[in-house]
């Protein structure tokens, strides 16, 4: 009789007893699969100190995974490249804190501090217990999550430096602009419109320099009409042209840009490390001031009004008074002219200053658009020359 097949609950079958049993299966004469080798993810892990064992010289890789190990690699992992804070105030307060590990106390410190690890809902953080699939995902979202903060705050070179940075390469760069401000240009031999027919007063300036003096357009033009009377103006200081070619003081609307050449790539002298150097660093103005300079435009001088043409004048009986031409009518004394430019910004924090200068138009020349209603404005950036109106605003 043949043995009944192993785990068969059916009798064997009877054979005659001349019968042979049928011969067993050969057995297989190929050569036995070798033990794997140790994981490369396992020496990497032991290699770079993320993980150290069990003890007596034990690893346990089909171990699972306990919650306060997951918090300690990750922990290991982390602080290689970057400084992490932990506090105890979340650990203390978290029942069982006593089940803790020593070896994994720092990990536990930080992965609660970091909210990496919040427990149960009693608060209950069982750092012994395996951690399950899901619990694994959601601490690993949350690593994630730190990770990406700590990147993009990470410092600039290696932990420890005292940077002592210099400058490898530098840029010119637009710092900032002021828009719509009031400056003053000085217009060498202008065509104005604006030269009183009788004494060649350019009356256009005179508004110009007495502007602080009055408050509306009537009361300029009725003050400038005495003064016609006073200086025996033959044509009252209104009959007006452009025959001559003045130099003119003007205030004009522009928009000034200030440039600066500023670094934009720096070294470590000590460590190497290199860096970019940002505009938006100086975007903050509560920490970077503006420091400002008088920038002369004019001088004061003074203009001596002759008249060209023989002519009279009146005494106070009306009597002709005759006054040849060349005769000084009057002088007129002009003012100083400035601007105010920014000349520096210094960081309050570190005392840095950027110096800068206005990169904008150099207003070559200013033409009447009588396409546009705005009057005179300058032929290459439109900056717009302030009518009489407009001064006494």
């Amino acid at each position: 009789m043949c043995p009944r097949t192993p785990g068969s609950t059916s009798p064997s079958p009877t054979w005659p007893r001349t019968a042979t049993c049928p011969a067993p299966a050969a057995v297989s004469s190929a050569p036995t699969r070798p033990l794997p080798a140790p994981c490369s993810s396992r020496s990497w892990a032991a290699e770079n100190k993320l993980v150290n064992g069990l003890g007596d010289n034990k690893f346990g890789p089909n171990n699972y995974v306990t919650r306060e190990q997951a918090a300690l690699i990750l922990f290991n992992y982390l602080k290689r490249d970057y400084t992490l804070t932990a506090s105890d105030e979340l650990l203390n307060k978290a029942p069982g804190k006593a089940s803790v590990s020593s070896w994994a106390l720092e990990a536990m410190k930080w992965a609660t501090s970091a909210a990496l690890m919040r427990g149960d809902g009693g608060g209950a953080l069982r750092p012994r217990y395996s951690a399950t699939r899901a619990k694994i995902a959601t601490i690993f979202k949350r690593f994630i999550e730190i990770k990406d903060d700590l990147e993009a705050n990470k410092p600039d070179g290696p932990l420890g430096c005292d940077h002592v940075w210099e400058t490898t390469e530098t840029k010119r760069v637009n710092v900032f602009s002021e828009e719509n401000v009031e400056t003053w240009v000085l217009m060498k031999d202008m065509n104005p419109m604006s030269t009183c027919n009788g004494c060649g007063m350019d009356t256009y300036q005179w508004c110009v320099d007495n502007r602080d003096n009055y408050k509306t357009v009537a009361d300029a033009t009725t003050a400038l009409s005495f003064l016609a009377d006073e200086t025996g103006c033959p044509a009252g200081h209104v009959a007006l042209n452009n025959f001559h070619d003045l130099d003119q003081v003007i205030p004009i609307i522009e928009t000034k840009t200030y440039a600066a050449e500023l670094p934009v790539r720096k070294k470590c002298t000590l460590c190497g490390t290199t860096k970019h150097w940002s505009i938006e660093d100086i975007s903050n103005r509560n920490i970077w001031i503006e420091h400002t300079k008088e920038v002369v435009v004019c001088e004061a001088w003074d203009e001596e009004l002759y008249i060209k043409e023989d002519s009279y004048k009146y005494d106070e009986n009306n009597h002709e008074i005759f006054v040849p031409a060349g005769s000084l009518i009057d002088t007129i004394h002009h003012p100083r002219y400035i601007n105010n430019e920014v000349e520096y910004l210094e960081n309050i924090n570190t005392g840095e200053k950027i110096y800068v200068e206005v990169s904008s138009c150099k207003h070559p020349k200013f033409d009447r658009n009588y396409n546009d209603e705005r009057g005179n404005c300058c032929v290459e950036c439109n900056a717009r020359v302030l009518s009489i109106n407009e001064l006494f605003q």
